[in-house]
């Protein structure tokens, strides 16, 4: 029986070896004829701070349907249990009956968009293969325009349906509000996440709960993010004691305190 016990040590001390924590990070710049000028620099933002805090980032612009289908193919693959995965995303979304989808880069309008949707219940479910999983996103929503024609009774996106063991999962809006998009070169809830992320230590719901409020007094109640989580034990993304692997500071954000000297 020692022996036993012995091997299963050994073979759990071989997995956590091995466990790494990796991050995907899509920025889309819009949808045809739709642009959002915040997104590539909260990609870029996101990816910096995430690298800064020792995550192998895959970083990714402007991505059209099969591309994104397999960066997240690719992705799903290189997970394994141990491991923390985090996905983020900046871009368009669109709900549909209850059900979250993320909007894929196009120059072109798509005549059966419907099919070319990447369903965010199965981006949640190809992040469980880690331990502990992650999806934040910085959301907007295509003109009521667009919208119109397709599904009138369709807004913001909802909470999702189901979120696997050990997963979390954050939006920049409230579910159900729509969120447009934004003049400012940088979004302040993914400033406000990866601000807090790199300067202290914060246990996942309180992290959320402060980026939440934070989110919402800058904005005079207009914007309240949205998180939910389902982790079994405390996480953090970072510990004050671990060395950064490059100085990553944010300039203050039109009266918060950010601090220090990223340049956008």
């Amino acid at each position: 029986m020692k022996k036993y016990a012995v091997l299963l040590m050994l073979m759990l001390l071989s997995l956590s070896a091995f466990a790494q924590r990796k991050a995907l990070v899509i920025g889309n710049s819009g949808y045809y004829k739709d642009k959002i000028p915040t997104s590539l620099n909260d990609a870029q933002l996101a990816a910096d701070a995430l690298k800064a805090i020792d995550y192998e980032v895959s970083q990714y612009s402007d991505l059209d349907y099969p591309a994104t289908v397999s960066a997240l193919d690719n992705f799903k693959k290189s997970l394994t249990t141990g491991d923390v995965a985090v996905f983020y995303y900046a871009g368009f979304t669109k709900q549909i009956a209850g059900k979250n989808y993320l909007v894929p880069y196009s120059k072109d309008k798509v005549d059966d968009l419907d099919k070319k949707l990447i369903s965010v219940d199965v981006a949640l479910e190809a992040l469980s293969r880690a331990t502990n999983s992650f999806m934040f996103l910085e959301n907007r929503t295509l003109p009521r325009s667009f919208l119109k024609a397709m599904c009138p009774k369709d807004k913001g996106l909802e909470s999702p349906q189901r979120l696997n063991a050990n997963q979390g999962f954050a939006m920049a809006s409230a579910v159900g509000k729509e969120l447009k998009v934004q003049g400012e070169r940088y979004s302040i809830f993914t400033y406000s996440l990866f601000n807090k992320i790199t300067t202290d230590m914060y246990d996942y719901p309180v992290l959320m709960k402060s980026v939440q409020d934070e989110v919402y007094s800058f904005t005079s109640k207009d914007q309240k993010p949205f998180w939910q989580g389902n982790l079994k034990a405390p996480f953090t993304f970072w510990e004050p004691t671990q060395q950064l692997k490059f100085p990553f500071r944010l300039p203050s954000y039109r009266g918060l305190d950010g601090g220090g000297s990223y340049n956008f």
